[in-house]
């Protein structure tokens, strides 16, 4: 992914906003992990026996009413998330520590539907599907530093499925609060077309919600 489709994608969130009802920020805490990792003999070489570190997200996007009562609803936005992920290797009869960082940009949309829909209250389901794109990564081990961004055998780009849930508090007419769960899972990447793996996360967010309509049309008192 180059500027000029980052640049087409964010040209077609602005034109999305003139259809959308509601915009939200957030801010996440997620935590990562290789998962179901082989090498090129299908063998999983890879320990997960470490802790997995919390870092920080942030995101921001638009949501579409997609029926009257207002139950089942789409959203469309952008995210910045940080991956750390401790792990090792086995090389013979030893394990050596190795650690990635990665930080990603993620297009995600999908949709959520409110299992309760109280005018203060909401609980909803969400399944979404996201595309990253990694900006900067790099995985250290012994005295060696890899750069991730020049290395062509790790993928740069990964799509996912989400799955998770939400919990809504309406504080006004123009804005709520919600903290919801997700668990992300990439499809299969692959690594020199002879070894796979899939990249996990879950993550725990909290944002806010704001109607565009009182944003754009103000009451004056």
């Amino acid at each position: 992914m180059n500027l000029s489709h980052i640049k087409y994608a964010v040209f077609l969130i602005g034109i999305s906003v003139s259809y959308a009802q509601d915009i939200y920020i957030e801010s996440s805490l997620n935590s990562a992990s290789f998962e179901e990792f082989k090498n090129d003999e299908g063998v999983n070489t890879l320990e997960n026996k470490y802790s997995k570190p919390v870092e920080l997200g942030i995101g921001v996007g638009l949501i579409f009413n997609m029926t009257k009562n207002q139950r089942l609803k789409w959203d469309l936005g952008v995210n910045y998330n940080n991956y750390k992920i401790n792990t090792s290797f086995i090389s013979g009869n030893s394990s050596i520590p190795s650690q990635y960082n990665l930080y990603y940009v993620s297009f995600k949309t999908g949709p959520y539907f409110s299992v309760v829909n109280h005018s203060r209250i909401k609980l909803q389901l969400h399944a979404h599907s996201s595309l990253d794109h990694l900006i900067s990564g790099s995985n250290q081990y012994m005295d060696r530093y890899i750069d991730l961004n020049t290395d062509k055998s790790f993928s740069k780009l990964v799509f996912n499925a989400h799955y998770g849930a939400t919990l809504e508090v309406v504080l006004s007419d123009s804005n709520s609060f919600y903290i919801s769960f997700d668990s992300k899972n990439s499809i299969t990447n692959a690594i020199e077309a002879d070894q796979s793996y899939r990249l996990n996360s879950t993550s725990i967010l909290a944002g806010l919600r704001f109607k565009l309509n009182k944003i754009q049309n103000p009451q004056i008192h």
